[in-house]
């Protein structure tokens, strides 16, 4: 699905003060995107690093840390600087992963508190200075479909940026 696509697609500039928005240049024009739930790309390839605030969250609907949180240096080496990662089910998938209503499609199970990186897939922030990030794109059958909402300025803004950048990889 990125055949055409661009790797980067906006580059984001924060005041570093206040964390306001300075300036969302778009380098991809037309890019759309709506979720498929087919977990192809996603949660069927396991589950994501943790922020301390995923846990808490999910913690908070009763789900204990030991069920859900392995250390991800024992998943991903040294790949990633957040210490805790999901737990994965023995075929690989996250483990709040369900079958949908529609065995093709895919539901999770604690989407309204689902981690930062489950709430940004298929973008990915790259802190690139202090002020500054990339919003990447990843492989995913969402991008790029006819009946999906454009990825703008606004859509950056309202739908992957309000995240705790602090939060995102690179930091």
């Amino acid at each position: 699905m990125l055949g055409k696509l661009k790797e980067n697609i906006a580059r984001v500039q924060l005041d570093p003060k206040t964390g306001q928005f300075l300036d969302v240049r778009l380098f991809q024009k037309n890019l759309r995107f709506r979720c498929r739930r087919c977990a192809v790309y996603c949660c069927r390839l396991g589950g994501p690093c943790l922020t301390r605030d995923d846990i808490e969250q999910i913690e908070s609907v009763g789900h204990k840390t030991s069920e859900f949180v392995e250390d991800s240096k024992n998943k991903y080496g040294n790949r990633f600087p957040m210490a805790n990662a999901m737990k994965n089910r023995k075929d690989g998938s996250c483990i709040f992963l369900r079958t949908g209503k529609k065995k093709s499609t895919y539901e999770c199970t604690i989407y309204e508190i689902r981690p930062i990186l489950c709430r940004l897939f298929p973008f990915e922030i790259k802190r690139i200075e202090n002020d500054s990030f990339l919003l990447k794109v990843l492989p995913c059958n969402g991008l790029n479909n006819a009946d999906g909402k454009l990825v703008d300025e606004r859509f950056v803004v309202k739908h992957l940026l309000e995240s705790n950048m602090n939060n995102c990889s690179g930091s």
